[in-house]
């Protein structure tokens, strides 16, 4: 903990509380371009952030984002098993619950209330009648499993609180589910992960029992093959490998279904198990015949990534997604994997696709550059595409909004890096003569990758600030086959910040650029790529801010929860081993901290599984030790990431301001 952090932030309360109650001037030297208003009030942070050298938030700069903040990324849940209603996911009021679709552009019907966000749910699977949903509390991801009556909208917990649950494949009957159930070990001292695997009747949730205990992290179930009293297991190795099992309930033994690593596997039928595989440098899709154990290849002709899939279980029909440049192309077969005509689909970037029972309706999950998420269905027979959701129009948003344009460097050792650009649209471009500032925005994973579609608030930075947004698909990324994914493993991970150095590089090339005011900005994985660079390139960069990012390998890997920390040294090495320790411990940013003497903004939830709080608490304070700028921002009811949309106002204007402080004005105070 920070020395004296408890009293600081009561003084930062206190502050914050009397400047509510009164008009305050904000300083010439404060004062934004951009239409923020020179006087006004004070943003109140709600209760659970506590701050900690943060200055006063301006309300006026509050209310010119707001508008920027009221877009309701819609995602499809699941299709009704009998009826061609839709759950799907929306914000109402401060987090995501669970609505019902009854038609084409009805009025989506709220089915949940609760105080925390909904993470998934499914309709029971025989005649819909009740409606399974998973929830945790202040993002601990201790998830519960509740069971919901779509009519009155009752609901029950069916877990005991403690641990993380999931809900697994349901018996032949579809009477019964298998539910799984993980200790947590908040202190990080449990060594060994368990998985427990219980079959329970969601309506007598009191008369489960328990099938099978699984020891070692990374176990899922995939397929219940209740009549013959086993389970097809799956067995994650690392982020990128797994292998699937025969589990015989009776006598505990397990048999390889094949001895070929995959990425994952979803079961959708009583004879396949369809996986996504490395095959050569890409991740194809195959399936494997439960009964002779024979694989076939799907997309194999295709030289790109899968992204996901989905296959019908009414006449075997498989829809496919493959990531060709970031895009994901949609791809039909039939059961006897002959290619179907795929029917055009609006343009943007498809998430997700879902057949209905029927075989015939799939549902469509696009975002684009102007969208944040709409829900569509596909007749494949007719081609007649229907939509289901329409975001509403919002006033006093600045449109239109930045396309991606895609950008390539070379990076240190002659690798082709890509990402993606968003300058401001002609239309606004004009307001913001010269050279423009640029925040580079590094994702997570470190597997992610960033790809054309909606960004939210950034839209704010772009058409309201004249920000040049670049999303780095840095070494280490997917999409761009196994040879670059696996670019930075072991003792290369220094390579992906290097790609970084590169970047900054190109920017000094581009006449609209100006590479004295590059900010940096990323969240887990990437907030570690954020605070390495910072170190290493501290001159050339004005800003940085880490979101839940990792500060130091071995504290990172010593206090991640126990359910995940094997897969998470599969990647980043393990730190029992003195060498490897030694490694982590030379390229961890808090090793360098004395190198980070730029503006640094962190934000961290304090109920954070995968990366504890103490990886921000440790960098605020040894970075605040160089007398650098250091603003902290902590989340009493977050975890891995602000999903509470008061939290995410008041962090997007905290970020705004810390922006426009240190990336926007020169020298000379001018921000133009």
């Amino acid at each position: 903990m920070l020395r004296g952090r408890s009293q600081i932030l009561r003084r930062v309360r206190l502050t914050l509380a009397a400047a509510a109650a009164v008009v305050f001037v904000v300083p010439a030297s404060a004062r934004h371009d951009g239409g923020v208003a020179h006087l006004g009030l004070s943003m109140l942070p709600p209760a659970a952030l506590q701050l900690d050298g943060v200055p006063i938030i301006a309300q006026a700069l509050a209310d010119d984002i707001e508008p920027y903040g009221e877009f309701y990324p819609t995602r499809f849940i699941g299709w009704h098993p009998i009826e061609q209603d839709m759950l799907i996911l929306r914000r109402s009021g401060n987090i995501n619950q669970l609505f019902l679709l009854t038609d084409p552009l009805a009025k989506p019907v709220q089915l949940t209330r609760g105080k925390e966000p909904i993470r998934d749910a499914m309709f029971e699977p025989k005649r819909g009648s009740y409606i399974l949903f998973a929830r945790d509390n202040g993002g601990d991801e201790a998830t519960q499993i509740y069971r919901l009556d779509p009519k009155t909208h009752e609901e029950k917990q069916l877990t005991a609180n403690g641990e993380l649950h999931a809900i697994g494949p349901w018996n032949s009957a579809r009477d019964k589910v298998i539910l799984t159930s993980s200790p947590l070990d908040r202190a990080g001292k449990r060594e060994q992960a368990v998985l427990d695997i219980f079959a329970i009747n969601p309506l007598q949730p009191e008369a489960r029992f328990k099938l099978a205990s699984l020891v070692g992290a990374g176990w899922s179930v995939m397929k219940w093959l209740d009549r013959e009293n086993r389970l097809i297991v799956r067995e994650s190795l690392s982020e990128v490998k797994s292998l699937v099992w025969s589990l015989d309930l009776a006598s505990g033994k397990k048999t390889k279904l094949d001895d070929a690593l995959a990425l994952d596997e979803l079961d959708t039928s009583e004879r396949w198990v369809y996986r996504r595989m490395l095959d050569d440098d890409f991740v194809r899709l195959s399936r494997t015949d439960l009964r002779t154990g024979e694989r076939e290849w799907i997309t194999k002709k295709f030289p790109h990534d899968v992204d996901t899939w989905s296959v019908s279980r009414t006449n075997g029909r498989i829809a496919v997604l493959v990531n060709v440049n970031g895009l994901a192309q949609l791809k039909l077969f039939a059961e006897d994997l002959t290619a179907l005509p795929a029917p055009a689909v609006p343009s943007g970037l498809i998430t997700s696709v879902a057949w209905h029972r029927n075989g015939r309706d799939l549902a469509l999950t696009i975002e684009s550059a102007d969208s944040p998420g709409e829900v569509f269905s596909m007749d494949v027979d007719t081609g007649q595409l229907l939509r289901w959701t329409q975001h509403p129009a919002v006033a006093e948003v600045d449109r239109p909004f930045a396309e991606a344009e895609t950008i390539a460097w070379r990076s240190f050792d002659g690798l082709a890096i890509t990402g993606l650009i968003h300058r401001p649209p002609p239309a606004i471009a004009k307001r913001f003569p010269g050279k423009r500032p640029v925040i580079i925005n590094v994702h997570g994973g470190p597997t992610a990758q960033s790809r054309p579609g909606f960004r939210g608030r950034s839209n704010f930075w772009i058409n309201e600030r004249g920000i040049v947004m670049i999303y780095p698909n840095i070494r280490g990324s997917s999409g761009f086959g196994k040879k670059f994914r696996e670019a930075d493993n072991g003792r290369r991970r220094e390579d992906s910040v290097k790609d970084i150095g590169a970047l900054l590089d190109w920017i000094q090339t581009q006449p609209d650029l100006d590479p004295s005011r590059v900010a940096l900005m990323g969240g887990s994985y990437g907030g570690y790529v954020v605070l390495a660079a910072s170190a290493k390139y501290a001159s050339r960069i004005a800003a940085a801010y880490s979101s839940v990012g990792i500060s130091h390998f071995v504290s990172f890997l010593e206090n991640t929860e126990t359910y995940r920390r094997d897969l998470r040294r599969s990647e980043y090495g393990d730190e029992r081993d003195p060498e490897m320790r030694r490694f982590l411990d030379a390229i961890s940013p808090l090793t360098h901290a004395d190198k980070i003497r730029l503006p640094l903004l962190v934000s961290q939830g304090k109920n954070d599984p995968r990366v504890n709080y103490t990886e921000s608490e440790q960098i605020v304070k040894k970075v605040r030790a160089n007398g650098t700028p250091v603003w902290y921002v902590l989340a009493e009811d977050e975890g891995h990431g602000f999903a509470k949309r008061a939290n995410q106002d008041f962090q997007f204007a905290t970020t705004t301001t810390f922006f426009d402080k240190y990336l926007l004005r020169k020298s000379n105070g001018s921000t133009k």
